[in-house]
């Protein structure tokens, strides 16, 4: 919504699939991951908004461990952030701190999709991943192929961290969409 022609973008691939009969509505989890730019906009939004905002703690195994050359006693917690590692600009390009749903669509993104953390990573990956990505694959496109979104204030997002991160304040009018049936 902040940014116009990305907001267009997705609105215009998700009339046209449903337009060409691509997906259906309700929609189905199988024809929605098939949208490029949809898939895109939903792996940004997890990287600009990952939803555990606390570094997720391992415990250092006995005999310690090396991390970037410096030795770390066993027993020590480490760990990672999302909100950190998403804006690494080594991994995600110089303009790491920007939505830019493209990033993804441009090349391999499998280095990129590695170091997402959204749902945390290995044996300790949430369990809900699954279902809450086929929900928000189904939910998206029904909601802006029927709604208009408009944000009615364009201030800068504020977010609390609990465990998970909630942005506050984002005010928004949805209105019934007529171009569509």
């Amino acid at each position: 919504m902040r940014n116009p022609a990305i907001y267009d973008q997705l609105v215009s691939e998700i009339d046209q699939a449903a337009d060409h009969g691509q997906i259906t509505f309700p929609v189905q989890y199988s024809d929605a991951v098939k949208l490029p730019f949809l898939c895109a906009c939903i792996k940004e939004a997890f990287r600009v908004h990952p939803s555990v905002a606390l570094t997720m703690g391992r415990t250092v195994p006995p005999g310690g461990m090396e991390l970037c050359g410096v030795y770390i006693p066993p027993g020590y917690r480490v760990g990672m952030n999302g909100a950190v590692v998403h804006r690494d600009q080594s991994i995600f390009g110089p303009d790491a701190d920007q939505f830019r749903p493209s990033r993804w669509l441009e090349g391999d993104a499998s280095t990129m999709e590695k170091y997402m953390l959204h749902f945390g990573a290995g044996t300790r990956t949430c369990i809900g991943k699954n279902i809450s990505m086929a929900e928000i694959h189904k939910l998206v496109p029904y909601v802006l192929r029927c709604f208009k979104m408009e944000l009615l204030e364009d201030k800068p997002w504020k977010t609390r961290n609990l465990w998970f991160n909630k942005q506050e304040g984002v005010v928004v009018r949805l209105t019934r969409r007529k171009d569509v049936s």
